[in-house]
């Protein structure tokens, strides 16, 4: 015979005690969420960075064929980097192709960019091969916005080829439209090119004025600043405050505030990034021009 069991040991949990694990429970969960928010989005930038680097090296492996050039760009010949007869062919990740545009998706992407977002990146205007007649207006004379640049430039280690952006336009288009950003697909792309907003190198980066109704509002660039953005500096996706990846010309990529950027107190470029070859030029110019 089994001796009998006392009440005291068939009782259960007291509420206290209930309360007791569900609190400890809650301060595990408090200290496991934040840590794995942080691994997510560690992961997240790690894999944008990733795509960068491999379009980076798609762009200098085209440099190489074509004796320093990077592609050309230009709208009315449906023209841009991104084509697959451009880059296309030196990119060895699987890709899906776009149901209008030649457009690479699956390396285009920052995995932290907003849903149906499937071009994440622009190039910088100024190292393309070819550009359209209206910047290549804009690129003479006393008052140049920048100057066009090839795979052998200087500081090639702070030269723009690849920067993250704002993936605002609607594309690809649902017909056959000859220009970018027609039609309803909900997908959202980057701009071809960034860089052509703003007078200075500075405001290229802050103050350039990108105004993107279809899906963001107002915004204080075209360059996407929200997606790396420390968890502890809140603001709005168009403020022009947090990080951005860029892919420099020399093949390395890295992730740089908007303060690694420009001078806050004066508004010019660090140029820790260039635009273009003649940004300090450009600088001193608007600087004389206040005096």
């Amino acid at each position: 015979m089994h001796a009998a069991t006392s009440p005291r040991e068939r009782r259960g949990f007291t509420i206290i005690e209930l309360l007791t694990v569900v609190g400890i429970i809650a301060i595990l969960m408090a200290l496991l969420v934040p840590a794995m928010v942080g691994a997510r989005r560690a992961a997240q930038a790690t894999q944008c960075a990733s795509n960068l680097r491999q379009l980076a090296a798609a762009m200098t492996n085209y440099s190489v064929e074509f004796r320093g050039f990077y592609p050309g760009n230009v709208g009315a010949w449906n023209l841009y980097w991104y084509n697959r007869d451009q880059i296309g062919r030196y990119i060895k990740t699987p890709y899906e192709m776009s149901n209008s545009e030649q457009c690479i998706e699956s390396v285009m992407l920052c995995p932290a960019d907003l849903e149906g977002a499937v071009r994440c990146f622009s190039m910088n205007v100024y190292a393309s091969s070819v550009v359209s007649p209206y910047v290549a207006a804009n690129l003479e004379g006393e008052a140049s916005m920048g100057k066009l640049w090839k795979s052998n430039v200087s500081n090639a280690s702070n030269m723009i080829l690849l920067i993250e952006s704002f993936s605002y336009e609607d594309w690809p288009a649902a017909t056959n439209a000859v220009s970018p950003g027609v039609g309803a697909t909900g997908n959202w792309a980057s701009p071809a090119l960034v860089g052509f907003t703003g007078s200075t190198p500075g405001e290229r980066f802050r103050g350039g004025g990108a105004s993107v109704p279809a899906r963001f509002g107002e915004c204080q660039s075209q360059l996407s600043y929200f997606r790396h953005r420390p968890p502890k500096q809140p603001g709005s996706l168009g403020l022009a405050t947090g990080r951005i990846n860029i892919a420099f010309a020399d093949g390395h990529v890295s992730m740089l505030s908007d303060a690694d950027l420009v001078d806050k107190q004066t508004g010019r470029s660090t140029y820790n990034a260039m635009w273009s070859p003649i940004d300090r030029e450009i600088d001193r110019a608007a600087a004389a021009a206040e005096d």
